[in-house]
């Protein structure tokens, strides 16, 4: 494993209360019971971390809007806010988020990650409950410096 990619697990860990030894093994954090995956790729100054998360299977009945409304979504991120939803085997619907490895520290993974699962969480709801998203949802957070 990347040195650098490693040590940013281990300071993620101490920040939110992990065993870092778990966290490095496991590669993956659930937030508010969703789990999301990380995942190193890539070498040296390209090094990128890529965040996912599956959501679900729309219904049948669902399927044309969700198609739709995530395809809408993924323009130019407007519903993402940076994300990219996606479509697995089987229908299941994925959430990605990438960023350079080199640009993250153990404070801006962690509001990565809560980004990730806000917005993972609320496309979760639309598809797999039926639920209705009035307004696409949107990342919003003070620090500039800190885009999902």
């Amino acid at each position: 494993m990347f040195a650098p990619y490693q040590e940013l697990l281990s300071a993620l860990a101490e920040e939110v209360g992990l065993e870092a030894s778990a966290l490095i093994s496991s590669q993956e954090i659930v937030i508010d019971d969703l789990p999301i995956s990380m995942k190193l790729e890539g070498e040296g100054e390209q090094a990128q971390l890529r965040l996912s998360c599956q959501l679900g299977i729309p219904s049948k009945a669902r399927w044309t809007l969700a198609i739709r409304t995530m395809l809408q979504a993924n323009h130019l991120w407007t519903g993402t806010g940076g994300a990219t939803l996606g479509m697995l085997e089987h229908g299941m619907v994925s959430l990605s988020v990438r960023r350079l490895l080199s640009q993250l520290n153990a404070d801006r993974l962690a509001v990565l990650l809560a980004k990730t699962a806000h917005i993972g969480l609320a496309w979760q709801d639309f598809i797999i409950q039926d639920q209705s998203i009035p307004v696409l949802p949107e990342f919003l957070h003070d620090a500039r410096q800190v885009r999902v």
